[in-house]
């Protein structure tokens, strides 16, 4: 199968499962993520904000808050050519929707992404699909793997649910980048 056809495949899967699933899943997926010691370190979390049926984000993010955790999510600031930076957020309600329906921060007039300290980071990355090897489809923009090209060393999450992972081997293109771990509510990869 090509990336598209995976893709598709794993979108109609996690789109068919019910709201009761989705909130179960995505509670099982915030304790195995919240126990890991990449996340009890890290001092800085960079994370998506849930849309439609992915893995639901909003206590991952606040469960950081609470913690005194610094918490930055993402805002395309050039779709064409598949950028985004990452924006510190205080607050869920200081995310609108934007890009693609995607709930992003506001980034204000002369931003300048922080200069944090990879090594007390953490990226919490949403796919689309995956196989047991780590390798990652997304959503075709590239914007992951283009920011974590230019933050080497960065430690990564995924999160997902177990329907969404394939049989057999995704082909990996040389810029596409493997999360550290991937998260499903029944596994850790």
């Amino acid at each position: 199968m090509t990336k598209d056809e995976l893709r598709k495949q794993a979108v109609l899967k996690r789109d068919s499962l019910d709201s009761d699933k989705i909130e179960s899943y995505s509670r099982e997926i915030f304790h195995k993520l919240t126990a890991l010691l990449p996340y009890k370190e890290a001092e800085n979390i960079l994370i998506y904000a849930s849309m439609r049926s992915e893995v639901q984000t909003d206590e991952i993010i606040l469960n950081a808050f609470s913690a005194g955790k610094s918490v930055f999510c993402p805002k395309v600031v050039d779709r064409k050519n598949g950028l985004m930076t990452f924006v510190r957020i205080k607050a869920l309600e200081e995310l609108k929707e934007g890009y693609f329906g995607i709930r992003e921060p506001e980034v204000p007039l002369g931003y300048s992404e922080p200069d944090f300290d990879i090594k007390k980071s953490l990226v919490i990355m949403p796919l689309v699909c995956f196989d047991d090897d780590r390798n990652r489809i997304g959503y075709s923009g590239g914007f992951y793997d283009r920011y974590l090209a230019t933050h080497k060393g960065i430690r990564t999450i995924a999160i997902a649910y177990q329907c969404q992972m394939t049989e057999g081997r995704i082909p990996a293109n040389d810029y596409d980048i493997a999360p550290d771990m991937i998260v499903t509510e029944e596994s850790i990869y």
